[in-house]
């Protein structure tokens, strides 16, 4: 029997010639899982993760965003140069500085297929790290900015999420988890989000799988903010 540990080269939609020996209604194979969905795709050298370059070091973001910038300054871009699909699977953001005056704490996501062109300037590339310990040959499909990234316009590009995690301003060593495609989560243990304690939260939002030549904004932004806020971030995401 054949070993294929690792993943091997994808191939085309409709070219397969041979069926699993147990299928469902759509040809689907019928598995035992490996794990978690993370675990799985780590096993085969699918998974990536990014980390702030510096651990535990803030990176500055925009100067007072505000909701009209939301699809041109993100505080992370993420391009998907290669072959493969990228799905994202979280992103944590801690907050190590404030800016000035923000009423709200909100965060939206924005898609688009506008290709290498939509990454204009500024923010801190991040390099992708394959979670397989034997894989250091392995390059992401991901090119990955953060901190005050600017982007240009795209005409298709889509909003696909909106949370407003707090409805106050944000407070330094707050903690937030995205996750993609996970709409059950448990409740923050009844915390506020108001006033000036801490916060770790966990806010479910929609799957979102870039496809090659298409790029995932992440962008923070609050009422009547002034000056940036700096953060370090992680993210990871998985490629088939």
């Amino acid at each position: 029997m054949a070993i294929a540990r690792s993943l091997p080269t994808g191939s085309a939609d409709s070219t397969a010639i041979a069926t699993p020996s147990r299928t469902g209604t759509y040809g689907e194979a019928y598995t035992l899982p490996m794990g978690s969905k993370q675990t799985f795709y780590a096993d085969e050298g699918s998974y990536y993760l990014v980390n702030t370059t510096t651990p535990g070091t803030g990176v500055a973001g925009h100067v007072a965003p505000v909701a009209a910038d939301l699809s041109t300054k993100p505080m992370i871009l993420i391009y998907n140069g290669g072959a493969k699909n990228i799905t994202l699977d979280f992103i944590k953001v801690r907050m190590t500085a404030i800016g000035a005056s923000a009423s709200t704490t909100d965060f939206d996501s924005w898609y688009d297929q506008a290709g290498a062109t939509r990454y204009s300037s500024g923010g801190t590339a991040m390099t992708p790290v394959n979670c397989r310990s034997d894989f250091y040959g392995s390059s992401s499909s991901g090119v990955v900015y953060f901190g005050a990234v600017v982007t240009g316009t795209a005409v298709n590009a889509k909003r696909c999420g909106h949370s407003r995690v707090r409805s106050v301003i944000a407070v330094v060593e707050d903690q937030y988890i995205f996750t993609f495609g996970q709409a059950v989560q448990t409740p923050n243990a009844a915390l506020p989000t108001t006033g000036t304690n801490q916060l770790v939260a966990v806010v479910p939002m929609a799957p979102i799988v870039i496809a090659p030549g298409g790029n995932f904004l992440f962008v923070k932004w609050g009422v009547t903010q002034n000056g940036a806020d700096s953060y370090d971030c992680e993210v990871g995401y998985w490629e088939r």
